[in-house]
């Protein structure tokens, strides 16, 4: 995190803004990021950034005596754009705070965990709300569908295919389903993409039903001593999300990412002196933008 700029203020706001630097610094050092386990992040210079695939045809052909290989074209696939917003949050302290508060340290550390606290639920919400439109279209992508839909096309061919998982509750029977749907996924001209589950996106909804299904050894929902598959033959790391709002929803990734936050400007903290009435006014910004692509790598279900 850059270092809080400070100015030369009179009375004692120069005290303050150095003691509120240091109080800031500690405040995000404290709050977790639970958004970096449900979004990959690349720093970006506002140059247009876009994720591009290339879809074509599945195999070369065998080449016959005296035969010439046959040509492939290829595909652009769907391009999906990534918008970049600013955002900033600022706590005025008036001259006849500054007057009271000089010495009260357990002010300036509340100041300073409210604006770290405003500044780190961009980055939360922003990347859970990647997940939480996920089954809507209004935030469609290149292919004008949701995130999570039956009815996803490659451009190439014109297939389609489905990351859509059915509406049921979390559970043994769900998840495998959901790991043969991941399994059994083809590309365009029929190629199967390989996909594997790596990881479990998930709310306090199932805060007790995700361990047991994926951390027991005997198979949790039965009663004959049969090995729980989820724990000896898959390596799946669950993820609880505070900020996932639709508490039935899950969501798995496979071994490619399929989500990204693009960050122009990390968070940066300063302080001000306010012309109009000399407030003192602590600050922080960012600036950034997410986006979705390659669908097929995570398959969701909004339960039951």
């Amino acid at each position: 995190m850059p270092a809080m700029m400070t100015t030369d203020f009179s009375d004692l706001s120069r005290d303050i803004s150095k003691n509120l630097k240091l109080f800031t610094t500690a405040a995000h050092k404290m709050w977790a990021d639970e958004w970096k386990n449900i979004i990959d992040q690349q720093k970006t210079d506002l140059k247009i950034n876009k994720r591009t695939r290339y879809e074509g045809p599945g195999s070369a052909g065998e080449i016959a005596e005296s035969g010439t290989a046959i040509q492939r074209r290829i595909y652009p696939g769907n391009v999906e754009d990534c918008v970049q917003n600013d955002y900033g949050a600022e706590i005025a302290i008036s001259y006849q705070q500054r007057r009271f508060v000089g010495k009260d340290y357990q002010f300036m550390k509340n100041v300073s965990e409210y604006l770290v606290r405003s500044m780190k639920l961009v980055y939360e919400n922003n990347a859970a709300n990647v997940l939480n439109n996920g089954f809507s279209s209004s935030y469609a992508g290149y292919d004008t569908k949701a995130y999570f839909a039956s009815d996803h096309t490659h451009r190439s061919d014109s297939s389609t295919y489905s990351n859509l998982l059915s509406s049921t509750d979390m559970g043994r029977q769900a998840l495998k389903v959901a790991f043969r749907s991941m399994a059994e996924y083809k590309m365009e001209a029929s190629v199967p993409a390989q996909l594997m589950p790596t990881r479990l996106h998930h709310s306090t909804e199932d805060l007790w039903t995700v361990p047991e299904l994926l951390k027991t050894v005997q198979d949790p929902e039965s009663a004959n001593n049969t090995i729980n598959v989820l724990k000896s033959e898959y390596n799946i790391k669950p993820n609880l999300n505070h900020y996932i709002t639709d508490t039935d929803s899950y969501y798995i990734d496979a071994q490619n990412p399929s989500r990204v936050m693009m960050i122009d400007l990390p968070t940066e903290y300063s302080s001000y002196m306010q012309d109009n009435n000399k407030d003192l006014i602590e600050q922080g910004w960012c600036s950034q933008g997410t986006m979705f692509f390659e669908q097929a790598n995570c398959f969701a279900s909004q339960g039951g």
